[in-house]
């Protein structure tokens, strides 16, 4: 028998919906710990002829559906205890894959019936909502689960998000204090659809006042605006207190796994504030409804959800510039600040072949990405790396002869990073070498002038540790072939093999 439970989102009976994703997560892994299994198979039907249920037929179409899918998979790999996660882009895949497991396993026939059942009924608004109810949207069995047991499962970082996310913690904002905050504001993105929920977005100026104002009391804090770059106002995003991961090139599951990471979420009743329902952050979570209160299974204007520890805090009050000030204090003085963590420290000379080594130390274990987490220094080096093979064919140009080819390689390095060009001691050299060889003493004088200055500002310690850091592609690649050491014996076999078989 299996030791999975299996788990059916079907995107025409259930919505393309983060905090719907989420508190389902959480639901399955309920189910799963009932029925006694210890996993949760994830199965997940994105069927282009079906492609919606009957609340979002129009906006996701057959056309669109992948995409809205690939948006909020990351929240699925948030799961408490997710087993396999299998996605199926035909429902009768899913139904000849539940009909084969359920031959040996009872709870997989029970999730075919139910499914079909749901199908059957697909049509009856009455019918959906039910079962979206039962499925998704009433927490009656989480509470009572958290009565029994004291606890509810805990939503985890979203699968391979938790080294880049903690990169960017450490490397970009060292010591900054975290809060993760969610201002719905739906009507930035008309693309998106949704006009009839328009009325419960934020209030962006109240929400602008308090960042910037947030930004003087607490400079401390750094706030992560969670959602779509479609959704978040340009004006926010220029405060320097405020930003989005996505910026970084991180995605929703990197959003969610930050989020567990924070010193306190602040935001809407709406999306992200699930992860931090089913979490242990501290949390305000603001515009609470007699809507969301019968969701939650709570008393209009109950304190906390009853699973909520003391410092994860429901709010009733409208959303102001003051209220959002007094909990961003109450929040704050909950927890001691984050220990600060020098940056990387980054030698100011550009030498563009210790670069490689130099970049790698920015790059955290098992990360994926960081040119996003450096600073302007950072910048102006990478730029240098990546003109190199321009000036390295502006070189092989020179020393062909080719005088007027290498010096308009130059002059376009020069016309379009002009304050690099001056830094650059590879390029000042090559400029130098080939102004002399057209007659430009003048030129070649201020390059020869500059390289002095930047030599006057070096240190002897300092530029033969780059030297010795010019190894460091070799040195990778002599690690990568010693990896693959056990295969020298089979080819040295197959050598021997070829030599003896063409004998004459």
């Amino acid at each position: 028998m299996s030791a999975s439970f299996p788990a059916v989102y079907d995107f025409e009976l259930l919505p393309y919906a983060l905090g719907d994703v989420l508190t389902w997560n959480v639901q399955t892994a309920i189910r799963c710990e009932e029925a006694g299994r210890s996993r949760v198979d994830v199965l997940i039907c994105v069927d282009e002829r079906h492609p919606a249920g009957l609340y979002q037929r129009g906006l996701v179409t057959a056309a669109n559906c992948g995409l809205f899918f690939n948006e909020l998979f990351g929240a699925f790999g948030s799961h408490p205890n997710a087993g396999k996660l299998l996605v199926f882009r035909r429902r009768e895949e899913l139904v000849d894959y539940l009909r084969a497991a359920g031959r040996d396993d009872p709870l997989h026939a029970e999730a075919l019936r139910e499914h079909e059942a749901a199908l059957a009924r697909s049509a009856s608004e009455e019918a959906l909502v039910e079962y979206f109810t039962r499925t998704i949207h009433s927490h009656e069995r989480i509470n009572a689960f958290a009565a029994k047991h004291g606890r509810v499962p805990l939503l985890r970082p979203s699968a391979g998000t938790g080294p880049d996310v903690a990169g960017l913690l450490s490397r970009r904002f060292p010591g900054k204090r975290i809060v993760a905050v969610h201002t719905r504001l739906r009507r930035l993105d008309a693309g998106y659809g949704g006009e009839q929920s328009y009325a419960r977005d934020s209030d962006f100026l109240e929400w602008y006042e308090f960042l910037r104002e947030a930004g003087k009391t607490h400079p401390e804090v750094q706030f992560f605006l969670l959602g779509r770059l479609q959704e978040k106002p340009l004006e926010m995003l220029k405060l320097d207190n405020a930003t989005s991961l996505r910026l970084f090139g991180l995605g929703l599951g990197h959003e969610l796994t930050a989020l567990l990471e924070s010193d306190l979420f602040l935001g809407t009743s709406s999306g992200f504030a699930a992860m931090a329902n089913f979490s242990r952050v501290p949390y305000f979570v603001t515009r609470m409804t007699p809507a969301s209160c019968k969701a939650y299974g709570i008393e209009q204007g109950a304190e906390r959800l009853p699973f909520a520890h003391e410092r994860q805090r429901l709010v009733y009050e409208p959303e102001t510039r003051e209220l959002l000030l007094r909990l961003l204090e109450q929040g704050l003085a909950g927890a001691a600040p984050r220990a600060p963590r020098p940056p990387t420290r980054l030698d100011p000379a550009i030498d563009v072949r210790s670069w490689p080594w130099e970049s790698s130390q920015w790059l955290y274990p098992d990360a994926t990405t960081h040119r996003f987490f450096r600073d302007g220094a950072f910048a102006e080096k990478e730029t240098a790396f990546l003109l190199w093979p321009k000036v390295k064919e502006a070189r092989a140009a020179h020393r062909a002869g080719r005088l007027a080819e290498a010096w308009a390689i130059l002059e376009r390095i020069a016309a379009a990073f002009p304050r690099l060009a001056g830094r650059y001691p590879e390029y000042l050299r090559l400029r130098r070498d080939v102004a002399a060889s057209l007659g430009k003493a003048q030129i070649a004088r201020e390059c020869a002038a500059s390289l002095r200055a930047i030599a006057a500002t070096d240190s002897v310690g300092a530029a033969l540790a780059r030297r010795l850091h010019w190894l460091y592609p070799a040195i990778e690649w002599l690690k990568w072939a010693w990896s693959r050491k056990h295969r020298i014996p089979r080819k040295l076999a197959r050598l021997v093999t070829s030599l003896s078989g063409n004998r004459p």
